[in-house]
């Protein structure tokens, strides 16, 4: 059994698809920045994008996404308007990471293991 995606709602295509394509780097497998519904990949795990009218609901916990270097992502978005929590963070579980929204206010974390 594995998880295979997640699927988020999004109040503005553009900007979510440019968050997760552009700045993040998945690739665009269905949909698009003008489209109703978006499939994007990274490393064989899908993030799916709804479309849909009124109030988004975030808060509904966070999603970590493993990446090369953390510290470089967090140069690499700090200056583009993302939300970032904090500057990298070591944690106690051995990991890297940033806490940071995408532009609905779903969290996501960008983590990295630390390895000793």
């Amino acid at each position: 059994m594995s998880l295979n995606a997640i699927t988020l709602n999004v109040s503005e295509m553009e900007k979510s698809v440019h968050f997760y394509k552009d700045l993040l780097g998945f690739k665009l497998i269905y949909g698009g920045y003008h489209n109703t519904f978006s499939s994007l990949e990274l490393s064989g795990s899908f993030i799916n994008l709804s479309l849909r009218e009124g109030p988004i609901m975030s808060g509904w916990g966070r999603f970590i996404i493993h990446v090369e270097d953390v510290d470089a992502m967090y140069d690499a978005l700090k200056d583009t308007g993302v939300f970032i929590e904090d500057k990298p963070k070591n944690a106690a579980w051995n990991e890297r990471y940033i806490h940071l929204k995408d532009p609905d206010g779903h969290d996501l974390s960008l983590a990295k293991p630390i390895e000793y």
